[in-house]
């Protein structure tokens, strides 16, 4: 038997990987990835809608609270004066304190002097 050495002679053959191109929006992990995100972006976007009708109910209801006072303690022409303001608003914790000077003022002028200056006490109204 004749042994031949082919090792001396053989050429290494070298192979080129080639890109293969998958559509990934045709695998089922795309599917259920973009499934499960809709489902978590829905979520979220009902949460926030949520929150924010909640923001602007209670905003609504101590406007609705301040006006009613106003009409009653000092006069319809002077709630109309008022509203123009609120309308502007939408901070609770603000409108939370108008609510509460329009409950503690003595006269129209001590809740106007509120109005023009939030931070001061008006001793006249406690």
């Amino acid at each position: 038997m004749i042994l031949s050495k082919h090792s001396e002679t053989t050429s290494e053959i070298k192979v080129k990987p080639m890109a293969i191109q998958i559509d990934t929006r045709k695998t089922f992990l795309y599917k259920w990835g973009k499934e499960e995100g809709l489902k978590e972006g829905e979520q979220r976007g009902f949460v926030k809608g949520f929150k924010e009708g909640e923001k602007r109910g209670i905003a609504k209801g101590l406007k609705e609270a301040i006006l009613r006072i106003v009409q009653v303690k000092f006069s319809s022409s002077k709630a109309k004066q008022v509203k123009s303001l609120l309308e502007k608003l939408e901070d609770i914790n603000r409108l939370k304190k108008i609510e509460t000077e329009a409950i503690k003022a003595k006269t129209w002028e001590d809740f106007v002097k509120f109005l023009k200056n939030p931070n001061s006490k008006n001793k006249n109204s406690k």
